[in-house]
């Protein structure tokens, strides 16, 4: 389906006025001084609003801003002048994405494109592309994204927790994520400081099956709970070596020395969890919240979160989050054009050019129907989708308007529209 839940990245493609909103909290996340101490930030909005979107926007800015930056100060002599402009770089972008997937094709085969091999990587390039200009735009880009790889300012981790597979994992999997992408970007001491955590929470293994403190964020319960087997060696490794505090303590001194760099770590959909697995997932982002330049970039629903907390620690979930998150920010408001213009692209693009005296009954139809279903950006997909499926079949032999709105009423009127089935013999009297 062209017309898929995936989030949109590239500003070009934002129909619903957020990107403006992305490079805001993009030029703030790049500037925030705040973050030496470590900073908690949060985009909130109802599942569907179009968050994921917002975060990619964010993301795909933040690049693109140091490589202005990197524009200012690097010369390509056989390329020509360099783009400054952020539009200028999202016009690059947009050549390179066509073939991002073939690039990161050739790094996963661990095969690169030095400078000293330019004439092959552009030869690949057009032949991607079939284009001689396009394969040059994507060769700048390319360049220019190498450039700030070598030193990024913010290093973007992405962290998933809803694909690690139970609770108990979610700690070691951030800190096993955290090591590996950190590890070529920071040098071995950050590494070996992330993992020497990992290597220390593997030896409470057997309190997997314990509660988290909300207050520690980290394991407490019996002892010998119901099914925990102890050897000797397992003993003696957890009162002996350096404690997770210490070991957290090295941490931040190593962070702390970090001059111009930070770790940005991206969670998305964290309403997404069961509430066991938030629970040990905003902890976690509690005990490590203070890290020296760490910024944690969150999105969720507040009322959803605040209902999984609450339901699996038997806390305010509401208050709880207030404590962890410093800078929680609403998605714009969605107002009834903004769906109106998205919904019309959509249709435009699969139904084309509607007859006026249509034009006029959609019209009519948003007002007193579609704008009481369709209120979110993944309720119009949804929508898009089925009118596809439905149009696919029966294009030639239906009134248009009179399709999309049976649509509508059979994705979120089911009765109804098994009733007008029954009855259309009397109803087309």
């Amino acid at each position: 389906m062209r017309y898929s839940d995936r989030p949109i990245c590239r500003p070009g493609e934002d129909a619903l006025g957020r990107a403006d909103f992305s490079l805001a909290l993009a030029r703030a996340i790049d500037q925030l001084l705040l973050a030496r101490e470590g900073f908690v930030i949060s985009v909130l909005g109802a599942w569907g609003a179009g968050k994921s979107s917002v975060i990619e926007m964010t993301l795909r800015f933040l690049t693109h801003l140091e490589m202005q930056r990197a524009s200012e100060h690097t010369l390509f002599g056989d390329a020509g002048p360099l783009p400054q402009g952020l539009e200028q770089l999202e016009q690059l972008a947009v050549v390179f994405d066509r073939i991002r997937d073939q690039v990161n094709a050739y790094d996963g085969l661990n095969v690169n494109f030095p400078a000293a091999q330019r004439n092959y990587r552009l030869d690949l390039f057009q032949g991607w592309l079939r284009n001689d200009t396009d394969a040059q735009k994507a060769d700048r880009y390319w360049r220019l994204q190498q450039k700030i790889d070598e030193k990024r300012r913010t290093i973007q981790v992405r962290f998933s927790p809803w694909l690690i597979a139970g609770r108990s994992e979610l700690a070691s999997a951030l800190f096993s994520e955290l090591a590996r992408a950190l590890g070529e970007k920071l040098g071995a001491n950050v590494k070996d400081a992330f993992v020497s955590i990992l290597k220390r929470l593997a030896e409470f293994a057997p309190l997997a099956g314990a509660g988290l403190d909300l207050t520690t964020g980290f394991g407490v319960g019996k002892l010998l709970s119901a099914g925990a087997t102890w050897s000797s060696n397992v003993a003696t490794s957890m009162v002996t070596g350096p404690t997770l505090d210490e070991l957290r303590e090295n941490l931040k001194i190593l962070l702390r020395s970090l001059n111009e760099q930070r770790i940005l770590v991206v969670i998305d959909d964290l309403d997404r969890l069961t509430p066991p697995e938030a629970v040990v997932m905003v902890s976690l982002i509690k005990s490590l919240g203070d890290l020296p330049n760490v910024i944690y970039l969150l999105s969720y629903d507040e009322n959803n979160l605040a209902r999984l907390i609450r339901k699996g620690a038997k806390v305010d979930g509401r208050e709880f989050l207030r404590k962890i998150v410093q800078y929680p920010i609403d998605l714009p408001r969605l107002q009834d054009e903004d769906l109106t213009r998205l919904l019309d692209s959509d249709l435009t693009t699969i139904i084309g050019d509607l007859r006026p005296e249509d034009q006029r009954r959609l019209g009519i139809t948003w007002h007193f129907v579609f704008r009481h279903y369709l209120r979110t950006p993944r309720d119009v997909r949804l929508y898009i989708n089925s009118v596809a499926v439905a149009l696919s079949a029966a294009k030639d032999y239906v009134d248009i308007v009179d399709l999309l709105l049976l649509e509508v009423i059979r994705l979120y009127e089911p009765q109804l529209y098994r009733w007008i089935k029954e009855n259309l013999s009397e109803l087309a009297q």
